[in-house]
């Protein structure tokens, strides 16, 4: 059963004369205890999409439905006090002049009347979910950021609600407390089995905490997905690029391979066997994506015919501690690899790629703006990033 129904939305607003569309007629279904992220760069609408769900935006058109009952359209507006949902902010929204449990307590006494014993199970209950419960008397100033973070939590939990919406409540935190607060927050998510929208435009967060992922760009979803099938078989251009480094490389299709379900292609950098089950005639265009750890970069030549071997020139390697990150070039084609740590190819080695015709993904040829892969500055090089 769907938790979560939207149907057609549009959210459009007025900057100073010009009507700017944040949210172009989208559609998507949040089932029961689903975990469901909406990931996009800044200005591509994820934020306005979940504060139309909250009721803090009314949108221009479109139906939101909770729970099988509609909250939003064009014959009705439930507001947002009526809506069974909890919400948490990315500045936290803490009120610095309460108490830990005053802060969790407030939803509850603002809202229908109920004793001063059962809001006091339920505040305790609610931090006890967050590992809060000792500091229920400490001022909220007195907390961290971390701390912060769950106590904006429980506050959204402490009613119980059918819906869990989310917005950014990680970007705050420093990278270590981050990747700790990912696993606790879909850990409780996981138990406590509260159906969630998790808006974020952080590529690690939604691939490692989510059911399935929107990808959201200029107002439009352009995938959704589970993590796999987002990142293992982008349908655009724009999908690649934005969900993990990608080598994006045009050429042409040839024909049918040797083996069933391949094919080869001839690309900037020369003739290569790819995967796929679509159908093309000879000469039509294709794009390929590549992802940097899907090649291996070696000093011998694989001459197995079902494996593509290129001869390559490496630029510069950046250690990156888990990894080297090698700028390689074929011909003028530059190719990103995620090589081994250990190993130290230097700059004008010459090397050969190993790219498995199961990584080649073919992705259609952008025909919209929508599906246009993001613009990529030229590569900072950090002083202190030791160069191989």
């Amino acid at each position: 059963m769907s938790a979560i129904k939207v149907e057609q939305l549009e959210h459009c607003y007025d900057d100073r004369g010009r009507t700017v569309t944040a949210v172009d007629h989208i559609d998507f279904e949040v089932e029961e205890n689903e975990f469901y992220t909406l990931l996009g760069p800044s200005g591509c609408g994820k934020t306005t999409t979940l504060r139309c769900l909250a009721g803090l935006e009314q949108p221009t058109s479109g139906t939101i439905s909770l729970d099988d009952v509609v909250v939003f359209s064009s014959r009705s507006v439930v507001p947002t006090h009526r809506r069974d949902i909890g919400m948490v902010f990315q500045d936290y929204a803490v009120w610095p002049h309460m108490t830990v449990f005053d802060n969790v307590a407030f939803p509850l006494r603002v809202g229908k009347r109920q004793s001063s014993s059962v809001i006091k199970e339920k505040v305790h209950e609610a931090l006890e979910l967050v590992n809060m419960d000792e500091f229920a008397e400490r001022q909220a100033t007195q907390l961290s950021g971390g701390q912060q973070q769950r106590l904006s939590l429980a506050r959204a939990l402490v009613r119980q609600p059918k819906v869990l919406l989310l917005d950014e409540p990680l970007s705050n935190l420093d990278a270590k407390l981050r990747e700790q607060m990912r696993k606790e927050l879909r850990m409780l998510q996981r138990r406590i089995k509260v159906t969630t929208i998790f808006v974020t435009h952080d590529q690690v967060e939604a691939l490692s905490m989510s059911n399935r992922i929107a990808v959201m760009n200029r107002g439009v979803i352009a995938q959704v997905g589970t993590p796999r099938e987002i990142y293992q078989t982008p349908n655009s251009e724009f999908v690649a690029a934005f969900v993990g480094a990608t080598t994006f490389l045009r050429g042409s299709y040839v024909g049918p391979a040797s083996t069933p379900g391949f094919v080869r292609l001839e690309t900037g950098i020369g003739a290569l066997i790819a995967k796929t089950d679509k159908a093309m005639v000879p000469g039509e265009p294709v794009t390929l994506a590549v992802r940097p750890e899907a090649i291996r970069v070696t000093e011998e030549e694989n001459l197995n015919p079902l494996t593509n071997s290129i001869s390559a020139v490496v630029d510069i390697g950046l250690f990156i501690g888990e990894a080297v990150d090698y700028h390689i070039y074929v011909g003028d084609e530059l190719i990103r690899v995620k090589g081994s740590p250990h190993s130290r190819f230097r700059r004008r080695d010459k090397v050969f790629l190993e790219i498995p015709p199961e990584e080649c993904v073919l992705i259609h040829t952008p025909t919209s703006a929508v599906e246009s892969p993001l613009d990529e500055p030229e590569p900072i090089f950090d002083p202190t990033v030791e160069i191989v």
